[in-house]
């Protein structure tokens, strides 16, 4: 599936993962994203903050899930088909599974940044506090 002329590159992002991934991801890296900014605003010890980062995977690793959900369906697909397949539709397919992993790891990224300035300004507070 590639971007056609009358195609906007943002529809075929959203038709490339789907009705499910294309709600899931998003909303669980909003969800990470905003979980990690009330763990850094609101305070909390530098040992909550790493206890998040158990949290901080989960838009990659569905992104990862959807990547073999979508190599699973397309090697279905060809086993079916009668004819074999072109090299073309099978690299486009692939391209189409692994977004997804791009799209997780994109999401994963800004929550981790959060969570490491935040305790890195913490850490860096509470030595110059103690060393006062």
């Amino acid at each position: 599936m590639q971007v056609t002329d009358n195609q906007s590159v943002l529809s075929w992002m959203l038709n490339s993962l789907g009705l499910f991934y294309g709600t899931v991801l998003p909303l669980t890296g909003f969800v990470i994203f905003v979980g990690a900014c009330l763990v850094v605003g609101l305070n909390k010890r530098p040992s909550v903050i790493a206890a998040y980062l158990v949290f901080l995977p989960f838009p990659f690793l569905i992104g990862l899930f959807a990547t073999f959900h979508g190599c699973i369906l397309s090697f279905y697909y060809f086993s079916q088909n009668d004819s074999r397949p072109s090299l073309e539709l099978i690299l486009g397919n692939l391209s189409l599974a692994l977004f997804s992993s791009l799209v997780g790891l994109a999401l994963t990224f800004p929550s981790l940044l959060v969570l490491a300035f935040g305790l890195l300004i913490r850490t860096i507070r509470s030595e110059h506090s103690s060393n006062n």
